[in-house]
Formats: C-alpha cells, sequence, structure tokens
C-alpha cells in the first residue's frame, strides 16, 4: 500500500501517534486470576481499537484468533523463508486507584510522560510494533518472508493465549528465525565499574516455582506451649535455607554479559572480569553477600512471601505453613530443588507442597542474525549503549515460543532509569514520550533487516 507523503508526515506525527497510544492506555483490559472478575468486552474493544487505529495492517494482514484473547497477525513476505515474530501482551495489572496520584486509566501527559497502566508492561512495546508497521506498510512495504505479530491478553495471568499461538504455529512447521517479546532495556548503575548505559537481551528466563512448606502437630491453647512450636521450627527452616543456598554457576548467558560489559568497565572491575575464571570464586562470594540481581543471576533464589498459623493469638496452630518463590536457574532442575529444601531443613517430617511450576527456557545464542539485527537496531537508536546478552530473571510468554524456534530473545525497546524500571507494576506508572517514540524507532530500524 502506497501513501502520500504528506498523508503519512501527518498520520504519523508526533501528536497523532501521541493520541492513539492514549486511546490504547484508556482501555481497561485488567487480568485477573480469578476468571469471574475479567470483563472480557473491554478486551474485544481493544482490538476493535486496533483495527480502527491500523487500518493498513489490518487490510495487508491476516489475523486469527487463539485462546482466550490472543491476537496473531501474518503479514506475506515476498519468500517462504522462516518468519519472525514480534510479541507483546495488551493485558495489565489491576490497580489501587487511591495509591495513584492520578487516575490510573486517563492517560494524562504530564512532565512529558504518559500515566497510565500498562505504558510500561507493555502496551508501549504492542504500541511501537503497530505504529512501525503501520508506516512500512504505508510506504509501500513488504517484507522478504512472513512477520507475525502476537499479541496475547493474558500474560500476567500465565493464560493460554500464548501457548495457543504456539501449538497454531507448530501445528503448521512453522520455526521461526527470531522471536521477540519484552525484556531487558537500555538502563544504567546496574553493572559493576560500567558507567554506560547498557542494552540488555534476554536470552534465557529462570523457572519458576511456588511451594509450600508445612509442619503439623497438636494445637491448643498457648498458656503452655512446647519448647518447640511448629512455627519457630519453620522459622529454624528458612534460616537454614538462607545459610546453605543452592550452588552459584556462571551460565552461558551471565558469563557472556560479564565478558560484554566488563570490557567497557573501569578500574579494578574490568581486570577482574577480564579474568573471569580466576576470580569467579570472589565474585560469587561477594554476589551472594550482596543480594539482589547480581545473585539472582548466578542461582536457583528463594524468596519467603507468605506465612500462615493459628488465627487467634492465644491458640496454638495444627499446622503451620510459609510460601516459598523461587526463581530456577537453568542448572537445577525443579525435582532437585525441592530435595534440596527437604534436605537441607533438618525436618524429616516437613510436608513440600508444590503449587505451579516451570523449568528455566533454554538459552538462545548471542551470535544468530537475530541477535546482531536486534543488536544493530538497538544502537541505531541509542548509539552509546553497550549491548549485551544477559539472563532474564522473570517470566514472560516467550518462553513457550521455545518450543518452535530457537532464537527467542527479549528485549523492551525503552531507556529506563532505576525509578522508571520500579513503576513496573506499581503506582504513577508511566513512560516518557521521548521514550515511547524511541521505542518506534527502534522497530522501525528492526524491521529494515526484514
Amino acid at each position: 500500500m502506497n501513501v502520500s507523503s504528506d498523508t503519512i508526515k501527518e498520520k504519523f506525527s508526533k501528536a497523532s501517534r501521541i493520541e492513539r497510544f492514549q486511546e490504547l492506555i484508556k482501555i481497561k483490559t485488567i487480568s485477573y486470576n480469578d476468571p469471574e472478575k475479567i470483563d472480557f468486552a473491554v478486551f474485544k474493544q481493544f482490538e476493535n481499537t486496533l483495527a480502527q487505529l491500523y487500518p493498513s495492517i489490518h487490510a495487508a494482514c491476516e489475523k486469527t484468533h487463539h485462546g482466550p484473547t490472543g491476537l496473531l497477525f501474518q503479514l506475506k513476505g515476498r519468500e517462504a523463508g522462516a518468519p519472525i515474530v514480534l510479541m507483546s501482551h495488551y493485558d495489565v495489572v489491576p490497580v489501587n486507584e487511591e495509591l495513584w496520584t492520578v487516575p490510573a486509566f486517563d492517560a494524562l501527559i504530564k512532565e512529558d510522560a504518559i500515566w497510565g497502566r500498562g505504558t510500561l508492561d507493555t502496551k508501549g512495546t504492542l504500541f511501537a510494533v503497530m505504529e512501525s508497521v503501520e508506516e512500512n506498510l504505508d510506504q509501500g512495504f513488504v517484507p522478504k518472508n512472513d512477520i507475525y505479530l502476537s499479541f496475547s491478553g493474558d500474560e500476567e495471568i500465565s493464560g493460554d493465549s500464548a501457548p495457543s499461538i504456539v501449538r497454531h504455529l507448530k501445528s503448521l512447521g512453522i520455526e521461526p528465525a527470531l522471536v521477540l517479546d519484552e525484556g531487558g532495556a537500555v538502563v544504567e548503575e546496574v553493572f559493576p565499574g560500567l558507567k554506560k548505559p547498557c542494552a540488555l537481551i534476554g536470552v534465557g528466563e529462570k523457572g519458576y516455582l511456588d511451594v509450600s512448606i508445612s509442619l503439623e502437630g497438636q494445637g491448643g491453647h498457648s498458656s503452655a506451649p512446647p519448647a518447640q512450636t511448629l512455627v519457630t521450627r519453620l522459622a529454624k527452616v528458612l534460616i537454614k535455607l538462607e545459610q546453605y543456598p543452592l550452588q552459584a554457576h556462571f551460565t552461558p548467558p551471565v558469563s557472556d554479559m560479564f565478558k560484554t560489559l566488563g570490557k567497557e568497565s573501569e578500574g579494578v572491575y574490568k581486570f577482574i572480569f577480564k579474568h573471569l575464571n580466576v576470580f569467579a570464586p570472589l565474585l560469587k562470594w561477594y554476589f551472594t553477600k550482596q543480594g539482589g540481581e547480581m545473585n539472582a543471576m548466578i542461582r536457583t533464589t528463594i524468596a519467603p512471601t507468605k506465612m500462615a498459623g493459628s488465627k487467634a493469638f492465644n491458640v496454638m496452630p495444627p499446622v503451620a505453613t510459609i510460601g516459598l518463590n523461587l526463581r530456577i536457574l537453568g542448572t537445577d532442575k525443579i525435582d532437585d530443588v525441592i530435595a534440596h529444601i527437604k534436605k537441607v531443613s533438618g525436618e524429616p517430617d516437613l510436608i513440600v507442597t508444590v503449587h505451579e511450576r516451570r523449568e528455566a527456557s533454554p538459552d538462545s545464542p548471542s551470535d544468530s542474525t537475530g541477535f546482531k539485527n536486534v543488536k544493530n537496531a538497538i544502537e541505531a537508536v541509542w548509539p552509546n549503549a553497550v549491548v549485551s546478552p544477559y539472563l532474564m530473571l522473570a517470566g514472560s510468554d516467550s518462553r513457550h515460543f521455545c518450543e518452535v524456534s530457537k532464537n527467542v530473545l527479549r528485549f523492551s525497546a525503552m531507556a529506563l532509569s532505576k525509578t522508571e524500571r520500579g513503576l513496573i507494576h506499581s503506582n504513577d506508572e508511566r513512560i516518557t514520550i521521548k521514550g515511547l517514540l524511541e521505542a518506534v524507532d527502534f522497530y522501525k530500524a528492526l524491521l529494515k533487516h526484514y
């Protein structure tokens, strides 16, 4: 489709882009774990709004529906080679309006930013994908091979939309050359000794495990407690799990990140990361003591998140329970992690109940054509950023696509400060207008390779 240059200029002006993004933010596509709370009419409204805002995409692409809320757009290419998949999700987490300083779904512009739930996670990415493809189509763009746009509306609740899309692609024998989803970003002050911004491309993500650990015993009145209460014994289990963490490993994504970013570090850090094999024991010790993101990069982490005992102050509980959330490193298997918990606990009667589990994703190579193309697109928009692979600590829909592609990458095309990163799933979520437009520029740069 060819559109006049004047029309394109007006359609994709800064003001027009902002207005379209505001329309998407205003639609309350909230995901809830309780299906009864989900308003699917709102999700349909979002789909219809996409059709209104992006007519060229809807004219050029075949759109199919998958699972509860999955949307898959197929843009046909000139050839029949391996396609690429650009992903995002359009559901958002609930909000507590009382804690926001502006209405969470009004998409207000304040302090050169657009405020609203989903601006960062991840309607901003979806918007950037749609804007870049729409603009390219208006300029007569036809890709070399097929391009799929894959959007789910239930990522926040680990729904079946993305898995349904994967099953569809698998049934057709499609093996994408690249799958790109949310993940790392352009960030600063996250790596020791590095003063430059770095752009982190996730090449794998950790696994996930929710378990509860429980002890059962004699309940009763609290006036004469036993020498060791159930709660006390469980507290000691937590201390032992902290004292004896799972073994640290420098997996390939982490080693590659240390080597890549270490070259750009200053002072003693540059020397340390240059000789990673020599200093690995010291780094593992240091990261363990520090905790936080670096520690999470090198081991399976165990975080106590819930506790339950008696409902009354003067009653001893017959059962005491602690909930644990674990993020599984690729070197560990979940069954082995559960065995570690039981062994370290020192409690032969410890009950371990699994609530949700998934193993770590396989790692994607950082020397693939897809990685290089993403890297080149990043450098076109953020030329001062050091591009590096990394291990993603959180989960995303992209893990499902590992069934059909060996090149699954995770990068959110945004430059985010530490404060902005803290706004994801939090109050007063917002994206700067500059950052939003940079995301569009990134996808426009990426499409030049396809």
